[in-house]
């Protein structure tokens, strides 16, 4: 017997059904629902759970009522989607109803469902291969990294030049306005205070250094050790733009001696290393590595790419919503672990969702096709999967495994980690379906010499 009474559309990728429970199922689950009343219920009068059904049903009619609407709206819920065969994206929303003993329960569920859209069974894309062995200049580059990190500043009686380094002071003027005497009473805003004053600070920099001041290297360079440079520099004070004057004071210039690349320096790096072959033959891995990773990221994005060219679709508004709040708060939260104070400081939220907006939707897009994907080709996350990720996910939040595996079951998200380890596999299984051809390494028959092996 069927419980959809009608179904319609009413948006995109939006229906809403209306579905009836039968008279004789209200009021059995109503007799299991006034029961429990009553085994919990005090009422004057009589002993705890010994009270008359009816006068049970009386006094907490309205209560038990809506206890039995939401004891049965799930269960035919169920019954009904798996009638009609809906597939849903989000939670579905049921209007409130209250169940009356004797009566068919009717209530409504509006429900996103997935858009229609046929996923044929090529799994073929055209996708990049790039190349991951490391080119001599590669690992000059690395090499010339590792020098740098090696390197040592030793003084020189020169001027300073780009790329030298500086040490000395910096004198700020006063902020035009400022007056001292108001400061030193303005006890509650000692900062602003502070910054619209005088000061010294010391100063220790390579020029060039982009976080610097250009107006420091510009300055800088040229100077020798006790010779002295003044600048002024813009900077804005409640919204107004004023001229602050500088003067800085050379103690110090520095060279970067880098060392020499022979099989002494190479053997100092590391036990494993002896010579600069060796140096160079690890940093060629490290630079293979990073090129593979770096090709796996280039032919996963080009990956799905190809899938949202291929089954172009239009997603409900409340999915892509739901994918850019996700997409916010896990931006919050890298803000938050670098330290960023959400009390001092506003985010610009409705210009942060606008932005993040059209990435959410290729997002929604991408994660809907692989999950169809999934679903036709039975690809699932094994158990295996499931725990080596949960090591992961513990170490990175400094835990372990089995109360992070708690706390994600409690907030449901155990579940969806398995959706994304599903996507996970999904994705491997299509890139290994569409993996370059490998590059032959010889003639593989060609039988040995005499005297080989």
């Amino acid at each position: 017997m069927t419980v959809v009474v009608s179904k319609r559309d009413v948006g995109v990728c939006r229906q809403e059904f209306e579905i009836e429970v039968p008279a004789s199922e209200v009021d059995a689950e109503y007799l299991r629902v006034a029961r429990d009343y009553r085994r919990r219920a005090r009422i004057d009068g009589f002993r705890k759970g010994k009270a008359p059904l009816d006068l049970v049903r009386q006094r907490f009619g309205g209560s038990i009522g809506e206890d039995v609407s939401e004891r049965l709206a799930p269960k035919y819920w169920q019954r009904a989607s798996e009638e009609d065969g809906v597939q849903a994206m989000l939670p579905p929303s049921v209007a409130p109803v209250q169940a009356v003993p004797g009566q068919p329960l009717r209530f409504t569920v509006t429900v996103d469902i997935e858009p229609e859209v046929e996923i044929g069974d090529s799994r073929s894309f055209e996708l990049p291969q790039p190349q991951t062995e490391p080119s001599e200049a590669e690992v000059d580059q690395l090499l010339e990294q590792v020098r740098l990190q090696r390197s040592t500043w030793v003084p020189v009686e020169r001027a300073a030049a780009r790329g030298d380094r500086v040490r000395g002071r910096i004198h700020r003027a006063a902020m035009p306005g400022y007056v001292p005497e108001a400061a030193a009473e303005d006890a509650d805003n000692d900062d602003a205070n502070d910054h619209r004053g005088p000061a010294t600070h010391d100063i220790d920099l390579e020029l060039g250094d982009e976080r610097a001041w250009p107006e420091l290297t510009d300055n800088l360079t040229g100077l020798s050790a006790g010779q002295k440079a003044a600048f002024d520099r813009t900077e804005t004070e409640d919204d107004v733009e004023r001229q602050r004057d500088y003067e800085m004071e050379v103690d110090e210039v520095l060279e970067r001696k880098l060392p020499d690349v022979d099989d002494d320096w190479a053997s100092s790096l590391a036990a494993a290393i002896e010579t600069v072959d060796d140096l160079r033959r690890q940093l060629g891995e490290q630079v293979h590595a990073q090129k593979v990773e770096q090709a796996g990221q280039q032919r996963t994005d080009a990956l799905l790419d190809r899938l949202r060219e291929r089954y172009p679709v239009t997603l409900p508004e409340a999915v892509v919503e739901r994918e850019a709040l996700q997409m916010a708060r896990s931006y919050a939260n890298n803000l938050a672990r670098q330290g960023f104070d959400f009390e001092q400081q506003q985010l610009p939220w409705e210009q942060l969702m606008e932005e993040i907006r059209p990435q959410a939707e290729k997002r929604a897009h991408a994660s809907f096709l692989l999950d169809r994907i999934a679903r036709d080709d039975g690809v699932e996350a094994t158990a295996e999967d499931l725990e080596r990720a949960l090591e992961i996910m513990a170490r990175g939040r400094n835990t372990n495994r089995g109360r992070l595996r708690r706390e994600l079951e409690r907030d449901g998200g155990l579940e969806m980690l398995r959706v994304e380890l599903r996507r996970d596999r999904t994705v491997q299984a299509l890139l290994a379906a569409n993996a370059p051809p490998e590059e032959p390494s010889g003639p593989a028959d060609e039988p040995a010499a005499e005297g080989d092996g």
